[in-house]
Formats: C-alpha cells, structure tokens, sequence
C-alpha cells in the first residue's frame, strides 16, 4: 500500500495567513522596512497611537519608527480570534492581537482590536485599510 502524501492549502487564505506570519516576524525583529512592504503605498490606517488618521506609508513609517522605540527588549506577538474573509481581490481579516515587551514579562502588551483590509496588488496581498482600536475603560479581555 502506498503512502498518501498530504499538501498544504494552496490559495487566498494560505497567502494571507502566510502575510500575517511575515508581519509578526518583523515586528520581532524590528524591521521597519519589512513591515512597510505588506503596506499598499496609499494605505489609510487609525491606530492605537496618534494621529487619528494616518494616510501613505511613510506617514505609516514615521509612526511606527516611533512605536518601535518604545520596546526596550525583544518583541512577542500574539493573536487571537482570527477570522479571514476573501472575495476576489480582497480581503478582510480581523482579529485580537498583544504585541509585548519581553523585557517587561510576558503579556506586558495591551489587547487590541485589529481589522486589516488587504487587497491584490500587482499580484501581491497588500494592506489598504488597517484599524487597530483599544475599548474605553478596558482593564482586562472580558
């Protein structure tokens, strides 16, 4: 009897899932410039840090340069709850995420809210629309 060999899922949501891996890698590593290439040029993002609204990447850059400060020891992150939807050339994900300083022990982050808006681009899944938001008054996940 022959051994059957089992392949991955190819397709949509094995490329995004494969994006997420390669942002979180990054963000690890603090690597700016590998973190801006999941961006869309034009990418519009509301994140957790002023400003309100950040439209381009490198309003994106200068952004997260100045996150990235803030760690002083390697970064961990985590996600939670992740649900893909894809139509066409674009996809929408959304999902928890903590993004901690191991310096400062583990899950020294906050939970955020994250929803990432990506669309095909060339032939590649890029970001166009992220939002990561953090509940008035949240002292824990519930």
């Amino acid at each position: 009897m022959k051994a059957v060999e089992k392949k991955a899922v190819e397709g949509p949501e094995s490329e995004i899932r494969t994006l997420i891996d390669d942002w979180s890698q990054a963000i690890s590593n603090k690597d700016i410039d590998s973190i801006l290439a999941h961006y869309a040029e034009e990418v519009i993002a509301f994140d957790v840090p002023p400003p309100l609204q950040l439209k381009g990447r490198k309003a994106l850059r200068t952004n997260i340069e100045n996150w990235l400060e803030m760690f002083e020891g390697p970064i961990q992150v985590e996600f939670e709850d992740q649900n893909t939807t894809i139509s066409g050339d674009l996809a929408m994900l959304h999902q928890l995420a903590r993004i901690s300083d191991k310096s400062k022990g583990e899950g020294s982050g906050t939970w955020v809210r994250v929803t990432v808006c990506y669309q095909k681009i060339g032939g590649r899944w890029l970001v166009i629309h992220e939002h990561a938001s953090v509940p008035f008054g949240m002292s824990n996940r519930n």
